[in-house]
C-alpha cells in the first residue's frame, strides 16, 4: 500500500459495500473504543466493529497502515505481513499476505486479502476494503490453515486537521475443523486490539516525520 500521505491527494474512488447485515449491538466500551457486533446473512460468524478517536491527523494513520512490514507489532496475532508482487497491483490495489499465531491448541492461520483504497478528498476520508482470496497466490504452508472467508474495512474520518475517527469492521471464518469456536472469539478480539493497537503505535514519531517528508 503506497504511502495514504501521496493518496491523499489523488482523488476519490467509490468503496464497495461490505455485506449486508443486521444493526449492529452495542457491545462495550473500553479504552475509548467503542465494539459492537451483528449477525451476517449468509454466515454463521458475526461481524464486528470497533471505533475510536485517536489525536492524530488522517495522513499520520494512513502512513501506519501503509507501513505493511509493522503489521506484527500493532495487528492482533500477526506474525508476518508482506506484498504479494502482482501485475495489477498499484498504490490503491495490492495483495497483502498475512500469517496469525491462533491459540493453542488450534493450528496457526494465514490469508491473502485484495486490498482496494478509496480516498474522497472533500470529506476526508479514507476506505481500505480487505476480501480474503481462495486463490492460492501463495502455495499452501504446513502448519497454517488458509482463511478463505474473511472480510475487513478500515475507515478513516478526518474530523479535524488533529483528530481522525477510524473505523475498523471485520467478519472472519477462521477456516478448519474449529472454524465454529474460534470465529467470533478471534474476530472480537483482533477487532478490539488491533484497533487499540493502531492507535497506540500512531504515536510514534517516524509516522508524524513520514508525513511532513
Amino acid at each position: 500500500m503506497a504511502c495514504f500521505v501521496k493518496i491523499v491527494l489523488i482523488g476519490f474512488a467509490c468503496p464497495a459495500i461490505l455485506s449486508a447485515g443486521d444493526a449492529w449491538e452495542w457491545i462495550e466500551k473500553e479504552d475509548g473504543i467503542e465494539l459492537y457486533a451483528r449477525e451476517v446473512r449468509g454466515h454463521s460468524e458475526r461481524e464486528f466493529k470497533g471505533v475510536g478517536l485517536v489525536k492524530e491527523p488522517i495522513e499520520v494513520i494512513g502512513s501506519v497502515l501503509s507501513d505493511i512490514p509493522s503489521y506484527p507489532q500493532w495487528f492482533f496475532k500477526c506474525t508476518e505481513s508482506k506484498k504479494i508482487p502482482s501485475e495489477n497491483a498499484s498504490g490503491l490495489n495490492l495483495l497483502l499476505y498475512i500469517a496469525i499465531d491462533t491459540p493453542w491448541p488450534f493450528t496457526d492461520r494465514d490469508v491473502v486479502y485484495k486490498t482496494d483504497v478509496a480516498i474522497d478528498r472533500v470529506s476526508g476520508k479514507v476506505v481500505i476494503n480487505s476480501t480474503a482470496l481462495k486463490a492460492q497466490f501463495v502455495p499452501l504452508r504446513s502448519g497454517y490453515v488458509r482463511i478463505t472467508d474473511s472480510q475487513h474495512r478500515w475507515i478513516l474520518e478526518r474530523v479535524s486537521p488533529a483528530h481522525t475517527r477510524i473505523t475498523f469492521i471485520n467478519r472472519t471464518n477462521a477456516a478448519g475443523r474449529f472454524s465454529n469456536y474460534i470465529s467470533d472469539p478471534g474476530t472480537r478480539d483482533t477487532t478490539r486490539y488491533s484497533l487499540k493497537n493502531l492507535i497506540k503505535i500512531a504515536k510514534n514519531p517516524k509516522y508524524a516525520d513520514t508525513v511532513k517528508n
